[in-house]
């Protein structure tokens, strides 16, 4: 259990994208800007407006209506930061195993830089974005910011290796029928193309919304976008979405496996043809049990830091 708390402080210390606001952003070409932060779906935003009103309407106690207006502004806030490109992308190092020649490879969190100079609490913004239905258009922006900053890396030096970059989606995002066709126009121009972005999906969610993953996987994998299945420890619910997905990777929460079931888990996604990360991995005893299961990569604090991208 304590492990298990361990890993929830880090995800909200670092959120992972899967999460956040009211802001589809727009795609340009790529000889265009590719950022246009005024191009918002207003329709979206006044229809989420127009819906808080219409449930604080219902109420009668005032002190719930008051709290109803501060979580709508703090939402009309957290637009205007997409808008004003106020959040901001960490990155933290998954590292090969074996020592063989990897593509570099990072996993992308998200911070609200306001949390730091008005002392929020780290992932506040989360649950206010959830409860308005915004999290696929953060989920718009990462990919978006992703975008910029591969070119920016480009432009200094032509021939540096794109890391592939594994982004959580949110529930809301799998749930989102346009969310696919906005990728696309990403990884099928110069920046993300080859295999330089990853959606990293819990088990549970596959599960949940195993019909909106399948189309989101028929509609990517053919541009080399990748699918990380993460949460596996081996149960059978996970062992069938292994199966029926087929990912390109699984995560594993070392804190959540014996050892020698961590080897047994390895095993099984070799021969399925999946490639295994081994995450939360704090010390060189972990580290040196990971080598010893054979698994692919390794990833957690005692590997590297969280650090800005």
């Amino acid at each position: 259990m304590q492990r298990k708390a361990q890993a929830a402080n880090f995800r909200l210390n670092f959120t992972r994208p899967a999460k956040c606001p009211a802001a589809a952003l727009a795609y340009t070409s790529p000889a265009a800007r590719i950022f246009q932060p005024d191009e918002l779906h207003a329709r979206t935003i006044s229809g989420e407006r127009n819906r808080a009103t219409r449930t604080s309407a219902r109420h009668s106690n005032k002190s719930m209506v008051t709290e109803q207006q501060l979580q709508r502004g703090f939402a009309d806030r957290l637009v205007q930061a997409l808008q004003k490109d106020e959040f901001a992308l960490y990155a933290q190092k998954i590292i090969g195993v074996t020592g063989g020649r990897e593509r570099p490879s990072q996993e992308i969190f998200v911070r609200f830089k306001e949390e730091d100079s008005k002392l929020l609490p780290p992932g506040a913004f989360f649950g206010i974005l959830q409860e308005h239905n915004l999290l696929p258009y953060l989920d718009r922006w990462v990919v978006n910011c992703l975008a910029r900053w591969v070119r920016s890396g480009l432009k200094i030096k032509p021939d540096w290796e794109v890391p592939r970059s594994y982004v959580n989606l949110s529930d809301q995002t799998l749930n989102d029928p346009d969310y696919g066709a906005y990728v696309r126009k990403y990884v099928e121009g110069p920046y993300l193309a080859k295999g330089a972005i990853a959606f990293e999906i819990s088990v549970e969610s596959a599960f949940e919304y195993h019909d909106s993953l399948q189309r989101l996987i028929a509609g990517l994998r053919p541009h080399e976008c990748c699918f990380t299945l993460s949460g596996f420890d081996g149960n059978e619910r996970s062992i069938e979405m292994l199966r029926t997905f087929s990912p390109d990777f699984v995560k594993i929460d070392y804190g959540c496996v014996r050892p020698g079931q961590l080897i047994e888990l390895v095993r099984m996604c070799r021969v399925l043809r999946t490639k295994t990360i081994v995450e939360f991995v704090e010390n060189p005893k972990s580290l040196d049990n990971v080598r010893l299961a054979k698994a692919d990569f390794v990833q957690g604090f005692g590997i590297a830091p969280v650090q800005p991208l």
